[in-house]
């Protein structure tokens, strides 16, 4: 109903076409091999550049078949075909929860455990809870000495953290293990990214980077030298990477070996009050409730005009 808006999306209407699991799709289609090219740091050998030569045949492939799609369904209903069709937009929890790994990005390691946060009682967290996941109380929930809580029904804990151990579909695949994914440079990752954002992506890439305090001159060169050679780089977020898990605890995504993750997944089948997630969720959940947002001024919706409601 915003003027402004209905006239921008009738010079340009927005279509964004993205998907999820491209890195686990890409471990099935070229096996191993394409694995230890990333942990070398995607090299331009021989076998690498004939990687990045089918990377960008899939990609490509993509693109065209959603830009054929959106268009031919445009014209079919008399609508005005939008220039870009293509994104990867950022992996949700709900997304995440499902096992999907987030968009392009590699995993954190072959296997981990995910804890998500949720607020104390929430019913998905009740649902996970009848499941069969672990609860504990979240990084922010701690005793008047400092020290964190570990009863998640404690008066003091406001805030939930459900554990979910997860393994990537490629897990068990013969060499997969010895791989080091963590130790992926961020480099590697700015490569693998631009790949997206070249052949796929006509909106732009979601992105996060994880670097080491020795790699930021590195990465911050071979960003400069995108933007100034007009490769199509857009946007990408760097987020700090820390060897030391301990760093934190609690952390969102804590990798683990396989005889923690078949420990943690034969405790959470004991656990396991009920096979079907959608009826236990019934029982904390009506739908009805709205679901949280962003703060108003994080979106476009503080440009919209004020509803008098009076």
């Amino acid at each position: 109903m915003e003027p402004r808006y209905q006239y921008s999306r009738e010079l340009d209407p927005i279509v964004g076409v993205s998907f999820t699991g491209l890195f686990d799709f890409f471990v099935h289609a070229f096996g191993v091999d394409w694995l230890r090219w990333w942990e070398e740091g995607r090299p331009q050998t021989t076998q690498g550049l004939a990687f990045k030569h089918k990377e960008k045949e899939y990609l490509s492939f993509w693109k065209e078949v959603v830009e054929s799609v959106v268009w031919e369904y445009c014209d079919r209903h008399n609508l005005k075909r939008p220039n870009r069709c293509t994104t990867v937009q950022p992996s949700g929890t709900k997304s995440l929860l499902t096992g999907a790994s987030p968009g392009w990005h590699p995993p954190k390691a072959q296997r981990f455990l995910r804890r998500i946060t949720f607020g104390k009682n929430d019913p998905v967290a009740l649902a996970c809870i009848e499941y069969g996941y672990n609860v504990i109380p979240s990084q922010s929930d701690k005793d008047e000495q400092g020290n964190l809580l570990n009863d998640p029904f404690d008066p003091r804990c406001s805030e939930w953290l459900v554990e979910i151990p997860v393994a990537v579909s490629w897990a068990d695949l013969p060499g997969a293990d010895v791989i080091e994914i963590g130790k992926f440079s961020a480099i590697a990752q700015m490569d693998f990214y631009m790949q997206v954002q070249k052949f796929y992506v006509t909106h732009n890439t979601s992105a996060t980077i994880e670097v080491r305090e020795s790699e930021v001159e590195t990465l911050g060169t071979r960003i400069y030298e995108a933007i100034r050679d007009d490769e199509g780089y857009m946007s990408a977020a760097l987020l700090a990477r820390f060897d030391d898990h301990e760093t934190f605890p609690r952390l969102p995504f804590e990798p683990i070996a396989k005889q923690e993750y078949e420990r943690l997944m034969k405790e959470v089948k004991m656990r396991c009050k009920t096979n079907d997630f959608y009826t236990a969720l019934s029982r904390y959940d009506s739908f009805e409730s709205m679901e949280a947002g962003p703060a108003g001024c994080d979106s476009d919706k503080c440009m919209m005009p004020e509803e008098n409601l009076m």
